[in-house]
């Protein structure tokens, strides 16, 4: 049968002389050459949807690649025609470099993890529940899900919709379904059965009642508190969504977390295992503390020296994030708790740009100063805008020492904040 609707023809003497076996050589050829385009078209599509990854790893060095796969085990990526695979336990940060598109959504799910995720709408049945997106669809557990918020028609953003989560009861014995009330809205307690795209199923005084979808604003199931997302987390950031996860598999073609929570791969705008890892230094006591301010003796007055130790400070109490606040002849020293890895901070003067003279700033560990810098107003210019980045190495250390210092003789410096100190473990 011929290929195409063409007149036969003799052969002409170049042809015939390429013949073998009943087909031309130059027809095997052009055969040949239309079967591979076509065999490799296939992966050359689906090579544009794999996405070149960013891996920063523990100690600081950063890899790209194409991702082939991420398990519980590590992550393999490709680039210069090889694999290479990286351990879990050698991973901070892992970042797509295309940005994924944002998205808009009607529903907004609450997980009991803490975390959330938005979508188009969704619809459950059984165990399953399905948010779709116009990336794809989610799928997860009911039981992963607290409450469900769904924007009020011509509203442009989620969270007017979900303001009725601020007003729960504070004693709550069942399911609630939300329900619009003029301008507010009501709370019904209820049994939450299903949900589909025309109504919410209820059980009400044991009778089962569907609810039109266009009277409800909400769902809250009745869930213990979780507590927030387990020590040891990762971090994970989806366009539309913020979740946490303590196991993680990733490929092109699916984001799964838990072994339960399904989610497009192509989602994924970043996984932070070093969120799940971190010990903000805050939160340790410190085993030694030492002030001696700059008038010397007069420091141990009651009612200066707590002015002058050390002090937590929040964001939004003239600082980006939280963090110390230390002030000059101070030294501080942290029993590291175990298999502590990395120190990371900021370091800029307290005062900003109305900061004056320098101050000294020693990190030491069991007794090896590993960094050391002087902090003053320039370091709030253009170039470090927020400050000293202080990244050291704690392997195999047990004390961590903190020492904050007159930058001359002559100079009492100022107060200086550690934006964000943590230990990455």
């Amino acid at each position: 049968m011929r290929a195409c609707s063409e007149p036969a023809r003799m052969p002409g003497p170049l042809e015939a002389s390429f013949k073998r076996g009943g087909e031309s050589t130059l027809g095997r050829v052009f055969r040949g050459a239309v079967c591979l385009v076509f065999g490799l078209l296939p992966w050359a599509v689906g090579a544009a949807d794999v996405p070149v990854i960013r891996v920063e790893r523990s100690d600081g060095t950063v890899d790209a690649g194409a991702l082939v796969r991420l398990d519980g085990d590590g992550l393999t990526i490709a680039s210069d025609g090889r694999e290479r695979s990286i351990s879990a336990a050698e991973i901070r940060v892992i970042e797509p470099q295309a940005v994924p598109a944002p998205i808009g959504g009607g529903a907004r799910l609450y997980l009991v993890s803490g975390g959330w995720i938005d979508g188009d709408d969704l619809t459950w049945g059984g165990d399953a529940v399905v948010l779709s997106r116009p990336d794809g669809r989610v799928e997860l557990p009911v039981g992963a899900i607290r409450s469900v918020a769904w924007m009020k028609p011509g509203a442009t953003s989620i969270e007017p919709a979900a303001a009725w989560r601020g007003t729960l009861p504070e004693t709550v014995e069942s399911d609630l379904l939300v329900v619009a009330a003029g301008e507010g809205h009501e709370f019904v307690e209820c049994a939450i059965k299903g949900v589909s795209a025309e109504a919410v199923t209820v059980v009400l005084d044991e009778e089962t009642i569907p609810v039109k979808r266009a009277k409800v604003v909400g769902i809250q199931w009745l869930r213990p508190d979780a507590g927030g997302p387990p020590r040891g987390a990762v971090a994970v950031d989806v366009v539309g969504g913020s979740l946490r996860a303590r196991r993680v598999e990733w490929s092109p073609e699916e984001l799964l977390l838990d072994g339960e929570i399904r989610l497009p791969g192509s989602a994924v705008t970043r996984l932070d295992w070093a969120a799940g890892r971190t010990i903000p230094l805050a939160t340790l006591q410190p085993e030694k503390l030492e002030v001696e301010p700059w008038f010397g003796a007069l420091g141990g007055v009651p009612g200066l020296t707590g002015y002058f130790a050390p002090r937590s400070v929040s964001a939004g109490e003239g600082f980006p994030r939280p963090g110390f606040v230390i002030r000059p002849r101070t030294e501080a020293v942290w029993r590291l708790p175990a298999d502590a890895r990395r120190l990371r901070t900021v370091v800029a003067p307290a005062a900003a740009i109305r900061a004056a003279g320098a101050t000294r700033v020693v990190v030491s560990v069991d007794g090896r100063e590993l960094f050391r810098g002087d902090v003053d107003a320039s370091v709030c210019g253009p170039e470090t805008p927020e400050g000293l980045p202080v990244d050291i190495d704690l392997t195999g250390g047990r004390r961590l020492a903190v020492t904050v210092d007159f930058g001359t003789a002559a100079d009492p410096g100022g107060p200086v904040r550690f934006t964000s100190p943590v230990i990455e473990q």
